[in-house]
């Protein structure tokens, strides 16, 4: 997902139309656990489905990075209720770690057939939006 189809969409999001700034983080938000959830689910079933035992292995990390990544998302829900937005570009930071890991763990081979690289860069880009409106609030 290119910035721009990241924009697109948080665009798509009927709240963003009346959203200020706070809103728009909240929103981001929202699109990121939803696509770390969908992709959780994903990687439960490659887990499931991997024959190749350095694949499995990979997923099963991937796994983890990914709860701990929704961990962090819950975490950027607590920063933006209570207004401690630099908490919240430090929580949004770390959601970020889950697929950055995650895809750094198929850099040598055998290389990942699914969609799994594709689901993780979506989750990077809608946690640098979370970081790029978190900086905003911060000043």
């Amino acid at each position: 997902m290119a910035p721009s189809a990241g924009q697109a969409l948080l665009k798509s999001d009927p709240r963003t139309a009346n959203a200020d700034l706070k809103g728009l983080a909240q929103i981001s938000i929202d699109l990121a656990k939803a696509s770390a959830t969908k992709t959780t689910t994903l990687i439960t079933s490659l887990v499931e489905k991997a024959n190749d035992p350095k694949l499995k292995g990979r997923y099963e990390t991937c796994a983890e990075n990914y709860d701990d990544s929704i961990s962090s998302l819950d975490d950027c829900t607590q920063s933006v209720s209570s207004r401690d937005y630099v908490s919240l570009n430090f929580q949004a930071s770390a959601a970020m770690d889950g697929p950055v890991t995650c895809l750094d763990s198929f850099e040598g081979p055998p290389k990942d057939p699914s969609e799994l690289p594709t689901k993780s860069q979506d989750l990077i880009h809608l946690c640098s939006i979370i970081l790029a409106i978190s900086k905003r609030l911060i000043g």
